[in-house]
């Protein structure tokens, strides 16, 4: 079997995230991200498949959630980039905070809207979301990091009738949640990530919502532009 050069893998990864582009599905606290910031001059694609984990009525439900994500080198501490899929966009940076060897800290905002095709009693089709994760690495070796993450987001879920300015059946949350991830680099542009993490939906009205979770796979890509 040949081996899969950097030209193969950005051939795969564009592929594949064009076709996870037409996949229905919305934005997750899934952001599989480490805190070392994507070098200033270089540019990151991947593509990640993560399955979702909610109430749905009575039950627990599980809905994959496939996803389109890229990150760009902006500066010496810090990157900026999203998530994307049919149905939602999340746009955010990474600030580089600490890094001690073998230790890296990072916070990364982040602001995004999507659609929800699967709603309950304390969900609704429409979403908005604002908040902040903070990142920490522990890089094993060249090759192993492992990252823990802790956010805190703010959202606002209500039916498609927001647009016509009627908001009854509206929900303001705040959402803390935490993460653990392991990351193995396949080469020095290519990256496999696996992520899980929980958060604990507060309704503002309401009160305490059920626990969601994901967990999932990110392959990323990253290519340094010629000076």
């Amino acid at each position: 079997m040949a081996a899969m050069t950097p030209r193969h893998a950005a051939r795969a990864l564009l592929g594949l995230g064009g076709m996870l582009l037409f996949a229905p599905g919305c934005l997750s606290g899934a952001r599989n991200l480490g805190a070392a910031t994507t070098p200033e001059g270089t540019t990151e694609v991947g593509v990640s498949l993560n399955a979702l984990a909610f109430e749905r009525g009575r039950e627990r439900a599980y809905l994959p959630n496939p996803e389109l994500t890229f990150r760009k080198g902006a500066g010496e501490n810090w990157d900026w980039g999203g998530r994307l899929t049919l149905l939602g966009l999340e746009l955010g940076t990474r600030h580089r905070l600490v890094e001690r060897s073998p230790w890296t800290l990072s916070v990364a905002p982040s602001a995004g809207a999507w659609y929800v095709p699967v709603t309950n009693n304390s969900t609704e089709p429409v979403n908005f979301r604002l908040g902040a994760q903070t990142l920490l690495d522990y890089r094993i070796n060249r090759t192993w990091t492992i990252t823990g993450g802790a956010s805190l987001m703010g959202a606002f879920a209500g039916p498609l009738t927001v647009f016509q300015g009627r908001f009854n059946g509206t929900h303001l949350l705040a959402s803390p949640g935490g993460s653990l991830g392991v990351a193995f680099r396949l080469n020095p542009s290519l990256e496999l990530r696996a992520e899980g993490g929980l958060e604990l939906p507060l309704d503002l009205r309401d009160g305490r919502q059920p626990l969601t979770g994901h967990v999932g796979l990110t392959l990323r890509w990253g290519r340094t532009a010629a000076r």
